[in-house]
């Protein structure tokens, strides 16, 4: 099974798009129309944008015979020529930044750069069991960032892909453990100055293709799979 990841610059995809907005389906363009912030109508734009080229990518055509609509739980479904056509994509953005996932089966991408300064341990107490924030406690603040946003980015990407939103109860009651890629069913990249996450929690088991639109982060991936003790990420 193969999963079509990429990440890219807002401003950079929004220099490829037509300058005006037809490309966009009906009930994109309604969604645009509601959106009065300007960096939010970019992400948007840009975000859309860099979907339909990689599903040009993946199935071959052009981007423009793309479209997205939105399933039941508001994740984008894959359109082409109208018809839909099975595609699970995933769309993430932050600082300046946006990642995006094309896979066949459900699939959630997160991306979080290292911006600003933030209470991890505040945030942690908050949302995760107190085995995972004493074990934050107990780092330097390089190596607390690091277990926080792998952390962080893996639970967003996963409650993208199954459509539920972040669920309090199972963040406590739940985690990640280290994993073969045969076995995953989540995968972190340390990226140069953040962090990106990829859940595909309802695939079959076995290899995972990773194909890249553009370069691969320098540094190699790291396998989890969800577990159902609070474990900790390395």
């Amino acid at each position: 099974m193969g999963v079509l990841l990429g990440v890219n610059d807002i401003d950079a995809v929004l220099e490829r798009l037509p300058s005006t907005e037809t490309w966009l389906g009906s009930d994109e363009r309604a969604r645009l129309a509601a959106m009065t912030h300007p960096l939010r109508r970019a992400q948007f734009l840009a975000g859309h944008g860099y979907a339909r080229e990689l599903l040009a990518e993946m199935e071959g055509g052009r981007a423009g015979d793309w479209t997205l609509e939105r399933n039941a739980h508001g994740a984008p479904l894959a359109l082409r020529r109208g018809r839909p056509t099975g595609l699970h994509l995933s769309l993430a953005h932050s600082g300046g930044q946006l990642a995006a996932a094309v896979a066949a089966v459900p699939v959630g991408v997160d991306i979080e750069r290292a911006l600003r300064q933030r209470d991890l341990l505040g945030l942690a107490s908050a949302l995760y069991a107190p085995a995972f924030v004493q074990a934050l406690a107990a780092e330097d603040d390089l190596a607390r960032r690091q277990r926080f946003f792998q952390r962080w980015t893996l639970d967003e990407a996963r409650a993208k892909a199954l459509g539920t939103g972040l669920q309090p109860k199972a963040l406590r009651e739940h985690g990640w453990d280290r994993a073969a890629d045969v076995a995953a069913d989540g995968w972190t990249w340390n990226l140069a100055d953040g962090w990106l996450a990829l859940s595909l929690p309802e695939r079959e088991r076995g290899r995972i293709l990773t194909h890249w639109s553009g370069p691969a982060p320098e540094a190699a991936a790291f396998g989890w799979r969800w577990s159902g003790g609070v474990l900790v990420p390395e």
